[in-house]
């Protein structure tokens, strides 16, 4: 299940799920950002930017569930070894472009 499936299996708009989050927050008294700052990171966070904490963990209380059930992966970056080729392949790639752009400035 993804973040939004879980949103929407609860019939919430974005707006709604916002206003609950807050009222959570609020409830821990944790700070979190704005209601339009929190929407425009709700649409981020649904399309796989992954939350900072205390999101992380208020998403997990708003929805109840864990957050690898709501697709979030809190995997540390240098625990992701399968995506270390693929970057190694993508730099690579931008520096023989960057090196042909310059070649032809000269």
């Amino acid at each position: 299940m993804s973040l939004r499936e879980a949103r929407r299996d609860r019939g919430w708009s974005q707006t709604t799920a916002v206003t609950r989050l807050r009222e959570l927050a609020e409830a821990g008294r944790v700070h979190v950002a704005s209601a339009a700052s929190l929407k425009t990171q709700l649409s981020r966070w649904e399309n796989g930017t992954v939350p900072e904490e205390p999101y992380r963990t208020l998403l997990a209380e708003l929805y109840g569930r864990e957050l690898g059930e709501l697709g979030i992966d809190v995997t540390p970056h240098w625990e992701r070894n399968h995506e270390i080729p693929g970057l190694l392949t993508e730099i690579r790639d931008e520096l023989r472009t960057l090196n042909a752009l310059l070649r032809e400035g000269r």
